[in-house]
């Protein structure tokens, strides 16, 4: 298999880490806009922001944040609310930058 040359890949990783910067940034903006909406007790928005993440994590390199989606739909699903506040802790976590 033939490898792209050395300023192909250099381009395309540069791409990937700029839509992973997109990507970590706009689902900051749901992690806030979720915030809210626990603090409301709205469960329904609560499982629209799970779903963004159950459905976006691991195509931007987040597998976490997918499966973690998929379980705050379910917390939502049954409002459990202290699930969803931990869920929407670790969420948090999986997209803080690495020390």
């Amino acid at each position: 298999m033939n490898e792209p040359p050395d300023a192909d890949r250099a381009a395309f990783e540069e791409e990937a880490r700029e839509l992973r910067q997109m990507f970590v940034s706009a689902r900051q903006a749901d992690l806030a806009r979720l915030g809210v909406a626990i603090a409301a007790g709205d469960f329904a928005t609560v499982h629209a922001v799970g779903h963004v993440f159950r459905g976006s994590g691991a195509t931007f390199g987040f597998p976490e944040a997918s499966r973690l989606g998929v379980q705050l739909e379910e917390a939502a699903g049954r409002a459990d609310g202290p699930s969803v506040r931990a869920l929407a802790d670790a969420l948090a976590a999986c997209l803080a930058p690495a020390p």
